[in-house]
């Protein structure tokens, strides 16, 4: 993720660029790389397929009960008999046997197509789309002439501008919402009081390339954020079981204490929720466990009061 620093002065402005540099940039940052899945085209590209199929699908069905119906023997065992088809095709050039083969061969052909686009499509629909932060930051860097300076002449130029709904990222974006919030939201904050002003002696480029953008971007990898919180999470996850036990051995009134597992019991279903991607299952049994310690623990104390 790259910030900006102040305005630099024109001398320092870089040549324009186009998909080599673009491409470059997006190598080394790959959550920025960002593309067009075109799902309309291919949705549209998916309907021709299947009104070209069904289309050879009538038809065939039409020549085969014209052969099911036809006086000649050889015609009536096309119907069970593979070798007879592609025989009678080459030995009599008007059987309709010809017609009957041909359609099965372009329908070998054009079903393997279809299924394959089938298959392609699903698997472009299951990419995500990119956080807006992620594009705005790339739109930035393109459109900035001390960065990117990127200029396309084609028709895709407007790709990153006008075709958010469209846009897909190769980067796995599986993260929790604690891990999310600090990539997304934090790290600006952090920048815009803190960071600008502790990186700036040594920033470097986000693109090792033949111009001066690494005097006005500090880079904050998102490898380094994501293990960050990784261990921020782990060195959290035992505070709440310790800090339970603590409170209820300090905490002698019964009905204090039950309200104290309460609450302890919704922090860290609460945590779990924000702090892993558990699923509402695994988050159900961890609670219920966390909860049977904390009712063993409040027992044991008791008794022994």
């Amino acid at each position: 993720m790259a910030q900006k620093n102040p305005t630099p002065r024109e001398s320092e402005f870089v040549e324009e660029g186009g998909y080599v540099r673009l491409a470059e940039y997006m190598n080394l940052h790959p959550q920025l790389a960002i593309f067009r899945r075109f799902g309309t085209l291919a949705n549209q590209t998916l309907l021709y397929y299947q009104a070209e199929i069904a289309e050879l699908e009538h038809h065939l069905k039409q020549v085969r009960e014209e052969d099911e119906q036809s006086d000649d023997e050889h015609r009536k065992l096309s119907a069970r008999s593979w070798y007879n088809l592609c025989q009678s095709s080459l030995e009599d050039q008007d059987y309709s046997q010809q017609g009957q083969h041909e359609l099965v061969m372009r329908l070998r052909k054009l079903m393997a197509e279809y299924h394959q686009a089938l298959y392609f499509h699903k698997e472009a629909l299951a990419l995500r789309s990119p956080h807006e932060k992620i594009l705005g930051d790339l739109r930035e860097w393109m459109r900035r002439p001390i960065m990117g300076n990127i200029q396309i002449m084609s028709c895709d130029w407007r790709t990153w501008t006008i075709c958010d709904d469209d846009l897909i990222t190769f980067e796995n974006s599986v993260m929790d919402r604690f891990t999310y919030l600090m990539t997304y939201t934090i790290i600006d904050i952090y920048h815009k009081l803190v960071g600008r002003h502790i990186h700036a002696a040594r920033q470097k480029t986000i693109l090792p390339l033949n111009h001066s953008d690494h005097h006005h971007t500090v880079t904050y990898r998102l490898k380094s954020i994501r293990r960050f919180t990784r261990v921020l999470t782990v060195l959290t996850a035992p505070t709440l079981p310790v800090a339970g036990i603590v409170i209820l051995y300090i905490v002698k009134n019964m009905a204090v204490r039950l309200g104290i597992i309460a609450i302890l019991t919704s922090l860290f279903s609460l945590s779990m929720s924000l702090l892993t991607m558990a699923s509402l299952q695994e988050i159900f049994a961890a609670t219920a466990a966390f909860a049977a310690v904390l009712v063993v623990f409040l027992g044991s104390t008791t008794s022994t009061v």
